[in-house]
């Protein structure tokens, strides 16, 4: 009898065995967790669960009949990864690049420290799991949290979305800002993913340039005299952030809550236990998962 995991696993090779260029599509999704991912895909594919962490990859899929072709449906196949960005690019190879292929980059604009160490790590795990496979994908930025972000310092927002701006037009990708707690940006958004989903990929009869407003552009839509710069390197483009900006390149420091779950039994015995567990766990590279959800799990 087969497992879950293998019938998952069974399931998804059955799908991917039909893909064709002209009935399928496959979304990657990855970036800075808690920037609202999960959401965003829930409300893509209509699904009203609550969202929860995403534990390394997930593998999810929408269908929708093709009226031209009568009962053929088009398929989209959505990857979405929540593990450590820094093992990304051992994961990313394994996602199979068959029909259209997006890969689609969520930042979170309300943390503009960690900002760059996300974009560009994404970016590399891009360059180095699909060098002969370039041509085949399209990169989308997405902006998570811009009901936050707007309410920045002008000169901030200004650095930012002309730093998007830039990394978009040396790889040919999209910009959208978004927030889920703005519904005109919420029905943007999931217009978008429909697009690259099971349409004609990202709509380009609205266009927004101006860095006081949620970012909209289009592949091919924009230039470097637009933006307001020379043409730069990927190297330039960081070195000219980091002048204005001091960027975190390594991981949060884990949260008062969770250190808080050592003392959380009764028994004195039980605490030393998960204590002794929390800073083993505490000090592996390999660690996916939430510890705070690992110790309730293992320890209640």
């Amino acid at each position: 009898m087969l497992s879950i995991p293998e019938i998952a696993a069974s399931l998804v090779e059955e799908s991917l065995t039909n893909i064709s260029d002209d009935n399928s599509c496959s979304i990657c999704l990855v970036g800075s967790s808690s920037a609202g991912k999960s959401t965003l895909l829930n409300t893509f594919l209509d699904r009203n669960d609550t969202p929860r962490e995403t534990l390394v990859m997930e593998y999810s899929f929408g269908r929708k009949t093709n009226q031209k072709q009568g009962i053929e449906k088009t398929i989209c196949h959505v990857w979405e990864y929540g593990g450590k960005l820094e093992t990304f690019k051992n994961i990313l190879p394994s996602i199979p690049v068959m029909g259209k292929f997006f890969y689609c980059i969520m930042i979170d604009l309300a943390k503009i420290k960690s900002l760059w160490y996300t974009l560009e790590t994404c970016i590399e795990a891009m360059l180095t799991s699909y060098a002969e496979q370039k041509s085949a994908i399209e990169l989308l930025i997405i902006g998570g949290k811009y009901d936050i972000f707007k309410n920045y310092d002008a000169e901030i927002k200004k650095l930012i979305c002309t730093t998007l701006r830039s990394v978009a037009l040396l790889f040919k990708g999209h910009i959208v800002f978004y927030s889920s707690k703005e519904p005109n940006l919420v029905r943007r958004a999931k217009d978008i993913l429909h697009g690259i989903g099971f349409g004609n990929g990202v709509p380009n009869k609205d266009k927004i340039f101006s860095f006081t407003k949620p970012l909209m552009i289009p592949k091919g839509t924009d230039s470097w005299d637009n933006v307001g710069v020379t043409a730069s390197t990927l190297e330039q483009v960081k070195a000219q952030l980091l002048s204005r900006i001091s960027f975190d390149t390594e991981l949060p420091p884990l949260s008062e809550g969770t250190v808080g779950i050592q003392q959380a039994h009764l028994e004195s015995s039980l605490d030393a236990k998960v204590a002794m567990k929390f800073e083993e766990l505490r000090n592996l590279d390999t660690l996916d998962i939430s510890l705070g959800d690992y110790l309730l799990n293992n320890f209640h």
